[in-house]
């Protein structure tokens, strides 16, 4: 075949030469199993496809997800159609550029058969994902047709990470050092995207320099990334329903209630005198049977805890640390509940109460006030007592003293945190606040962006093309 193709070639010009060496390319395509790369296209699309149907171009991060996947199938075809056209025949390349072969001519033989697997690959992939369940929006933006735009997109990445490798075929001397270098290409081209992994700002140079991060910006801004939901915050805290939360009210608050002369449900009880009374039992007794006694016992004590309250000891206690640490999903449940405690101070929601209203007869029942009381029954007293000396010798004593520190539990699920919230109106605000925390001008759905990446891998592909060409212009200085 090389022998009849030097034949051809010389004296022919250079657009005789580009068909002449079609003509090599497709029987090659033929009968050396090049077509092998379009079942493999379609299998590759299907399994990635598997894995980002259930949230592409429905949730920011599917998206994204779906973008860097469609940006590597693309790559990953493009590479392996000609990571070794070249090197594989470079002896019969030196033989027939010193026959009359014009580089170019080869060369643009070679981009215009690669351009057509490219698309065909391209079209392969799309029937797969759409086969595969992908929901694929309806209008384009550039030309009204989405399907038309993700193709041009696709096959933009394909074929210039197809020239890409053309040019590393050049370079290489063997097939095995083209294979070599290959996986390396690969890893800085998925590494440095810039879509799925956080670079440092002194490798933005680096990843401008990808195909996979232009690759990556079209297909994203396309699915209009920045006007979609961000679903995994909002996962990850309703995956925490069912976890327990323990906050407490010391009896200690209790016995400051009482204490408290300023507060005005105790005011006027307290300043109450106490008369013809010997004694503390005497004294009570006399209490009791007032109207005003009656009527204190009846009055509400709030002790009802702000959702604020709560979140601050979520976010802040000792105790709660390894609860924190837990890891949910991409974060860890601290991070989550401080999203949340900010959503809710910036909304005003942290002033949420939770809890309930006491009666004052519940809390004195709470912590046996009589049953303490009867224990003093026969201490002696002046007959110029008030009800609140009577109040606070007796919650002041040392005996008394002693069970400050005792709790009152109160034991609620973080899913009752959430329904207190209001499950829907939390759900909006976490999915608004983290979808415009993580919007990026770079996926913006605008003619300007999308045409722009367009012309950005444009680029790459004249451009690998002609490094191409001027390094195969020195294939006789090969000297193997």
């Amino acid at each position: 075949m090389a022998d009849n193709v030097m034949q051809k070639i010389r004296h022919r010009g250079r657009l005789e030469q580009i068909r002449i060496y079609l003509g090599k390319f497709v029987r090659m395509f033929i009968y050396q199993s090049d077509w092998k790369v379009f079942p493999m296209a379609i299998l590759i699309s299907a399994l990635v496809s598997m894995v980002v149907r259930r949230d592409f171009f429905i949730t920011m991060e599917g998206t994204l997800k779906g973008a860097f996947a469609l940006t590597c199938v693309c790559i990953w075809n493009g590479c392996f159609n000609s990571i070794q056209v070249i090197c594989r025949e470079r002896d019969i390349i030196k033989r027939e550029h010193r026959s009359g072969m014009h580089i170019s001519s080869y060369i643009t033989s070679h981009m215009i058969y690669q351009a057509v697997i490219c698309a065909v690959q391209v079209l392969l992939t799309i029937w797969a994902c759409s086969k595969m369940g992908i929901k694929f929006p309806k209008e384009g933006l550039v030309s009204g047709s989405f399907r038309l735009e993700l193709f041009v997109s696709m096959f933009l990445i394909t074929f210039a990470a197809d020239m890409m490798s053309l040019f590393i075929s050049a370079v290489a001397r063997t097939t095995t050092a083209a294979m070599t270098v290959m996986p390396f290409v690969l890893i800085f081209q998925l590494v440095f995207s810039g879509g799925i992994f956080n670079l440092p700002t002194w490798a933005e140079t680096f990843s401008n320099l990808t195909i996979s991060n232009y690759g990556l910006s079209v297909i994203a801004a396309q699915g209009d990334y920045n006007k979609l939901p961000m679903a995994t915050v909002w996962n990850a805290v309703s995956k925490l329903r069912d976890k327990d939360i323990n906050a407490s009210i010391s009896i200690g608050n209790v016995m400051d209630f009482m204490t408290n002369k300023e507060n005005p449900l105790t005011a006027d009880l307290r300043n109450k005198k106490i008369i013809n009374a010997r004694n503390v039992g005497e004294i009570y007794e006399k209490i009791k049977e007032t109207e005003s006694y009656k009527e204190f016992l009846q009055k509400d004590v709030d002790l009802q805890v702000g959702v604020g309250e709560i979140l601050t000891l979520l976010r802040d206690s000792e105790a709660l640390e390894k609860l924190r640490e837990k890891p949910v999903a991409f974060f860890e449940v601290g991070d989550i509940i401080s999203l949340v405690a900010g959503i809710a101070e910036s909304t005003g929601v942290d002033k949420v109460t939770m809890g309930k209203v006491y009666k004052v007869s519940e809390l004195l029942d709470f912590i046996h006030f009589e049953e303490v009381l009867e224990s003093f029954k026969d201490f002696q007293v002046n007959s110029d007592m008030t009800v609140g000396d009577v109040i606070d010798a007796v919650i002041n004593n040392s005996d008394i003293s002693k069970y400050r520190d005792k709790k009152v539990e109160l034991k609620f699920t973080f899913g009752q945190l959430i329904d207190a919230f209001g499950e829907e109106k939390i759900k909006t605000m976490i999915e608004t606040t983290t979808a415009s925390a993580a919007q990026k001008y770079i996926f913006d759905r605008t003619d300007e962006n999308i045409m722009g990446n367009w012309l950005q891998l444009c680029f790459f592909i004249v451009f690998f093309a002609a490094a191409s060409t001027a390094v195969l212009e020195f294939v006789d200085k090969d000297k193997r």
